[in-house]
């Protein structure tokens, strides 16, 4: 739970994540809408952990940004609820208060809720009751309160995506507290939490990263979900304090939150971004190898004998990857000049200066 100094100003980190996750509520909202007004007529956004929505240098945060989007979104006004929960009540009265005072919010067709739940078994238990499409955004000071029950919830109904913030930093030290086991548990669950106990004793701590987010991956997985993450680093850049991740069923879903987060890394290579923020700045080590040909050379690997749509190979091959929909169009068109691929595309969207056409079908040579 975050202290109010917190909210003095908005730091280069905070000002991405309020980028990120604003525009992915936009382009979300865009990707149900239309199937939302025939089915349910409704759209919800849940922020649980809301704080009050404004930094004491005036600076707009999180709530009042997804609200800002609505209200100057006709097509929206109508059909979107806005929950915002805070268990702090000064925040939640100051959120309602900057709420009110906004320019347009009488435009809303569902008047704006405030809630004050601790994050737990309650709160669960109200979110799988959810019936309409829904965006979750969960930002705890630590981890406490997020948990894969949580996002099992959130996801439960069609068109549900979560977005969370992971706080590797808090969760790696705490692995090895005895008095912090009760946490850990809550959040994986407790057999998969003694699993990466045992799993991440001996491990060296970039081996012990990965293992704690193949957990974090594995579980998402048995939710019939996907995960994708943008990291934040130390201050140095030498260790990740945290990951905001996305889980989505939905494909377009995952697209959406990969292509929104990779405009704001800090360094890309090869036109592939980082997918990190990284304070220290864009001077870092290089890659060894070129990270767009060892795309191309997974990307034989992968589908050798095959044809697919460049889109379809696109969807079925980024999710853990840093590519975004561009690198794949220009790894096929460098494929196809070197004989690997043949590409077949209409008139109307021949290959040019920006890649391979995502319609265009795609046959690779047999491996």
């Amino acid at each position: 739970m975050a202290d109010a100094s917190f909210f003095d100003m908005p730091t280069d980190a905070s000002i991405k994540k309020h980028r990120i996750v604003s525009k992915n509520f936009g382009g979300w909202s865009n990707i149900v809408l239309q199937t939302a007004l025939k089915k349910e007529g409704k759209l919800k956004y849940v922020d649980f952990f809301s704080g009050p929505g404004m930094y004491k240098d005036g600076t707009r945060s999180t709530p009042l940004l997804i609200l800002d989007h609505v209200i100057a979104t006709p097509a929206l006004r109508d059909v979107v609820e806005l929950v915002f929960n805070d268990q702090k009540p000064e925040f939640i009265a100051e959120l309602q208060t900057h709420v009110e005072e906004t320019r347009g919010v009488e435009l809303l067709r569902h008047k704006p809720r405030f809630r004050t739940f601790r994050m737990g078994a309650e709160a669960v238990a109200l979110v799988r009751k959810n019936n309409v499409p829904a965006f979750f955004f969960a930002d705890p000071w630590g981890y406490r309160g997020v948990s894969i029950d949580l996002i099992e919830a959130a996801i439960a109904h069609w068109g549900c995506d979560f977005m969370f913030f992971f706080n590797y930093n808090r969760i790696n030290m705490n692995l090895g507290s005895e008095a912090m086991s009760p946490a850990i548990d809550e959040f994986f669950r407790p057999e998969p939490a003694r699993e990466l106990r045992e799993t991440v004793g001996l491990l060296r701590p970039r081996e012990r990263e990965e293992a704690v987010l193949n957990a974090m991956r594995d579980a998402v997985k048995q939710l019939g979900a996907r995960v994708e993450k943008f990291t934040y680093l130390s201050s140095t850049g030498a260790r990740t304090t945290h990951h905001l991740m996305y889980v989505s069923k939905h494909q377009r879903g995952m697209a959406l939150f990969k292509e929104i987060s990779a405009k704001e890394s800090t360094s890309f290579q090869d036109d592939v971004p980082s997918l990190e923020h990284n304070p220290a700045g864009k001077n870092g080590q290089g890659l060894l190898f070129s990270p767009l040909g060892q795309l191309e050379m997974d990307l034989q690997t992968t589908f050798a004998g095959k044809t697919l749509t460049a889109e379809q190979i696109y969807h079925e091959h980024h999710n853990g990857k840093p590519y975004i929909l561009r690198n794949y169009r220009q790894a096929l068109l460098n494929l196809k000049e070197a004989g690997v691929v043949e590409i077949h595309a209409s008139l109307e969207a021949r290959v040019g200066k920006e890649g391979v056409p995502t319609n265009a079908l795609v046959t690779f040579k047999a491996s």
